[in-house]
């Protein structure tokens, strides 16, 4: 009976792994279609790249991150359709779905100028999604969806998943250039800028000290709230800042050369850093409602901050230098996460206002 019993509790769906497919799901068509600039006179039909002859020259990059691309999609798919198919139905349901979905993106990039849909393409994300779904079901789905994922999520943020996801994209949300690290919420609208010409203490320096310092105050404080455990909240933000700075560090090695794996710090961002997470400290000791306050007010502030505040020259220069041609659309897509990430976690915020996470 016991036996049964434990059984039942680790085939419960693991609805993490759902929520985060769907995610995925939305950034691949963000990435793949974008910019939505459809054309509906093409004289092709939406099944012609299916018969397009393979091309004489097949760029290696292409197809590797088409590979990579899917191969996410395949992990959570396995783990998305658990308990209710298993094993080697699970693999062949994953491929096909992997298949069909590429495929449907494949035909409606007939129709944008800018994308040459590719069975090429369509190839290798299979492959990605095949590799994706061998990689998940050795781990056992059965034992993962109910017990240690779902434990540690639970543990630290509840049956509110929001703070989670938001969490796992916040580093993602720092990839792409900005005004000042951390300073994500910019729409990019030049109507708002004042101008840009400074004088002390409203210079380049003190501006990127005030930003980082707002964001990462915003940042911890959101998740000071979101986080069940006032023991291990500290921490655990720490541990955030730290993966932030080293994959900030670790992807400007591919943007910007190997020269370019610091560009983006300064001794403005650390004060700022610094300043940010000493603030967090203090806010830590209050409760639950002044915290959902203040990380709303910092958020807002944000947000404000970035879209008035002038482009520093060098956040501009950074800008030219990034890289173009097959990273043109994944540079669009990370710097569409850094715009929405705020305004994202005001509205959970608000959505969880009521909510007593302690």
């Amino acid at each position: 009976m016991a036996d049964s019993s434990l059984s039942n509790k680790h085939s419960r769906p693991f609805y993490l792994a759902k929520l985060t497919l769907i995610l995925y799901v939305c950034l691949v068509i963000y990435a793949t279609l974008t910019p939505f600039n459809f054309v509906g006179s093409s004289s092709l039909t939406f099944w012609d790249w299916i018969f397009a002859p393979v091309p004489k020259y097949i760029p290696l990059f292409d197809v590797l991150s088409n590979v990579i691309g899917y191969l996410p999609f395949g992990f959570l798919m396995v783990f998305t359709i658990f308990p209710y198919i298993r094993k080697w139905q699970a693999l062949i349901f994953t491929i096909l779905m992997g298949l069909v979905f590429s495929g449907i993106l494949e035909s409606l990039q007939t129709y944008l100028p800018t994308r040459i849909p590719s069975p090429i393409d369509w190839y290798a994300n299979g492959l990605g999604t095949l590799i994706g779904a061998l990689f998940a079901i050795p781990l056992s789905p059965e034992w993962l969806s109910g017990n240690l994922a779902e434990r540690v999520r639970a543990s630290y943020f509840g049956k509110y998943q929001g703070f989670f996801l938001m969490m796992i994209l916040c580093p993602i949300a720092q990839i792409y250039p900005q005004n000042a690290w951390l300073g994500m919420g910019d729409l990019d609208l030049w109507v708002t800028r004042i101008s840009p010409y400074w004088s002390f203490p409203l210079d380049n320096a003190s501006q990127e000290i005030l930003i980082t310092t707002i964001a990462s105050f915003g940042i911890g404080t959101f998740f000071l709230f979101g986080i069940r455990q006032k023991t291990a909240s500290l921490k655990i933000i720490g541990i955030l800042f730290a993966l932030m700075v080293m994959l900030k560090t670790f992807i400007s090695q591919f943007q910007f050369g190997q020269t370019g794996m610091f560009r983006w710090w300064s001794l403005s961002i650390g004060i700022g850093l610094a300043l940010g997470y000493f603030f967090i400290y203090l806010v830590s000791h209050f409760k639950k409602r002044s915290q959902w306050f203040l990380a709303l007010m910092a958020l807002i502030s944000l947000i404000l901050l970035v879209n008035i505040l002038p482009n520093n020259p060098y956040f501009l220069s950074q800008l030219e230098q990034l890289p173009q041609g097959s990273f043109m659309h994944v540079n669009g897509l990370l710097k569409w996460i850094s715009s929405i990430w705020p305004f994202l976690a005001i509205f959970l915020l608000l959505k969880s206002r009521h909510i007593d996470l302690r």
